[in-house]
């Protein structure tokens, strides 16, 4: 059983009045005194769970990103078997982009860049990790057409839903989550998901 303190519950509710009040204004003209009266709170109270508002934006960043490949794994390892978890997983954090995609559409200033980098390549590196394990599992079980390592067949493959993600908003008229089109890229995806897998 987990406990939590009541620090913690509030510093959630912190970040989700945070989160509103970035994805709203953008982290430019957001200030302490809008997330504080969200929560009820002054804007020195603020300094007690973080050092800045840059600082609050990142863990507003990374929070939700972990929740967001929190939910996907499990969803993913829901599938009994590894041809399936691999397809889905894979397709599916393409076709859910736009769930987070206003991350990414945060205004951010130069100075906060490096951070923002920092969060998305470690964010990277656990989807990586997680993938390559399944390739492992997928080389066990004789699943695979390829006899690459798993961890360059994960590199490689990842890379590819990236430039696919990428290539649909690069294309699209409009950046706003529900009006980008995933399909396209899921189909492209599947593709060559159907040739490395057996």
């Amino acid at each position: 059983m987990e406990i939590r303190s009541k620090n913690d519950a509030k510093k959630e509710h912190v970040l989700r009045a945070a989160s509103e009040v970035f994805a709203r204004y953008g982290l430019d003209k957001s200030t302490l005194d809008d997330i504080g009266k969200r929560v009820g709170l002054n804007k020195a109270s603020l300094y007690y769970y973080f050092k800045s508002k840059e600082d609050l934006f990142a863990a507003v960043v990374l929070a939700e990103m972990q929740a967001f490949m929190a939910d996907l794994k499990a969803k993913t390892l829901a599938y009994p078997d590894v041809r399936k978890q691999i397809r889905f997983f894979l397709t599916e954090r393409i076709r859910r982009h736009g769930e987070v995609l206003h991350l990414t559409q945060i205004s951010v200033d130069a100075r906060s860049e490096p951070l923002f980098e920092e969060i998305q390549q470690a964010s990277r590196a656990g989807e990586l990790t997680f993938l390559t394990g399944l390739f492992r599992k997928a080389s066990a079980d004789n699943a695979l057409a390829l006899t690459l390592p798993s961890t360059v067949l994960a590199e490689r493959v990842f890379y590819l839903s990236e430039a696919l993600k990428h290539q649909i908003l690069h294309s699209a008229k409009s950046l706003l989550a529900g009006e980008i089109d995933f399909a396209p890229a899921t189909e492209q995806m599947d593709f060559w998901l159907k040739t490395i897998l057996r």
